[in-house]
């Protein structure tokens, strides 16, 4: 497939060239996956996809044009020049919009990546739905079950001779567990991923959606009224990424966002730090440019509580006369903008440990669309979980209704733990962090 994309990208390049064109660039991606799902102890999916697209953006006066085509032939990719070319001339005009790296870089993460026989993925797929059912007589077959095996790259190209690329492979599973008894049902799924398979752990996995599918079963609703709170990393991650927006150099340019005019304002807890690290040590994913094709750098977004910076690509830093700290982002089919790589929370001051404190600790969340403002900051979730107290769970709890707003919480953290938690896609890092009290509703 190597071999194909080059021979794409020459070729874009060329006819580029021809049609005199000198500013564009060009943007492959596509990934290559295995999925596997069992049912009753039988394989029911075995499905193999590649899917790639090639993307062009022209900047032809001032005004830009986009094209793509999933074809790589030579007439569908002069089809996509022209394409994008008169896409262009219906554009508005942008005078801060430029081609301008020449970087080259070259990141191919699956070097060490073992090899698996596919028989060893069917094997634990259906050993997991197996592990499962063997858990519990009160366990149904787990309506969720499966095994996947991904492969998935991005090269970046222009006309002023950068080439960039980046190749990744992950496995990723997931299971559920299904608890009938008598007129009660409970059921709570997860997932692991790892950059090897050897490293999944099905074991933990099974045992993780059968202990609070199990605890959940009999919970009933937390008693309402006020509590400090813990959300798990992964919810976490959720507020993150729904209020992005709020230190996007696009959101800023656009007036969207909140914390647009709190440049080196306190924002958060000035405990916290909140990092962008894209070769972060522990995260998944690793990518040392941006998709314009500039060498990414560790951004300090919240230093010490205080706004530090904003995400920007070179439009957004042009137009807000700010330093372009490398992140932009952009697909085959879209327009350009920013987006985060990994993040990171660091905090000043961590206490040892939680023993001393009782709190809610949120594992699970629905209307995590619905119910977030991402202008006003109020939240308003369906949420399970459970109660901490002296470092035990007490109990667990259900269907109950958190309510509160993410700025204010960044603000009112209670106590900050120096154990460190990942979300499970190992893109989010942070310290156990318990934030003030939040409003319950149960019973």
């Amino acid at each position: 497939m190597k071999q194909v994309i080059d021979n794409a990208i020459d070729y874009t390049l060329k006819s580029l060239k021809k049609s005199k064109i000198t500013q564009a660039d060009i943007i492959v991606s596509g990934s290559d996956k295995l999925s596997l799902k069992s049912e009753k102890g039988e394989l029911s999916e075995y499905a193999k996809s590649k899917t790639h697209s090639l993307g062009v953006r022209i900047i032809n006066k001032n005004k830009v044009g986009i094209s793509f085509t999933e074809d790589f032939s030579d007439w569908a990719i002069d089809q996509t020049i022209n394409n994008a070319l008169n896409n262009s001339k219906f554009a508005k005009s942008n005078d801060y919009i430029s081609i301008e790296s020449q970087e080259v870089f070259n990141e191919d993460d699956t070097i060490n990546s073992s090899l698996t026989n596919t028989s060893e993925l069917i094997d634990k797929v259906i050993y997991m739905e197996q592990a499962v059912e063997k858990k519990d007589s009160r366990a149904k077959t787990p309506p969720y079950n499966g095994l996947s095996e991904v492969t998935s790259y991005s090269v970046l190209a222009n006309t002023k001779g950068s080439r960039c690329s980046y190749k990744t492979k992950y496995y990723s599973s997931y299971t559920s567990c299904l608890l009938s008894d008598n007129e009660k049902n409970s059921m709570h799924s997860q997932y692991d991923v790892a950059k090897n398979f050897n490293e999944l752990n099905f074991d933990a996995l099974v045992d993780e959606v059968h202990e609070i599918s199990s605890q959940f079963l009999n919970a009933e609703q937390i008693k309402s009224g006020s509590y400090p709170v813990k959300f798990s990393p992964d919810l976490l991650n959720t507020f993150f990424s729904s209020f992005s927006s709020l230190y996007s150099g696009k959101s800023v340019m656009d007036e969207l966002s909140p914390w647009r005019d709190k440049l080196n304002e306190t924002v958060t807890d000035e405990r916290l730090t909140i990092s962008d690290i894209s070769m972060y040590e522990g995260s998944l994913s690793k990518i040392p440019f941006d998709m314009e094709g500039n060498k990414k750098r560790d951004i300090h977004i919240v230093k010490d509580g205080k706004l530090s910076e904003f995400l920007h690509n070179s439009e957004t830093a042009k137009k807000l006369e700010m330093e372009n700290n490398f992140c932009a982002s952009r697909g085959p089919k879209s327009p350009l903008s920013v987006s985060s790589s990994n993040t990171v929370i660091t905090a000043s001051k961590a206490v040892e440990n939680l023993n001393d404190i009782t709190y809610v600790e949120i594992l699970s969340a629905q209307g995590l669309h619905s119910g977030i403002s991402r202008t006003s900051g109020n939240i308003s979730l369906g949420v399970s979980g459970r109660v901490i107290e002296n470092g035990k769970v007490k109990h667990y709890f259900k269907d109950s209704t958190v309510s509160g707003n993410f700025f204010q919480m960044l603000k009112n953290i209670h106590t900050i733990s120096s154990k460190n938690e990942a979300s499970r896609d190992k893109s989010f890092f942070c310290p156990e962090i318990i934030f003030d009290e939040l409003t319950f509703a149960g019973s």
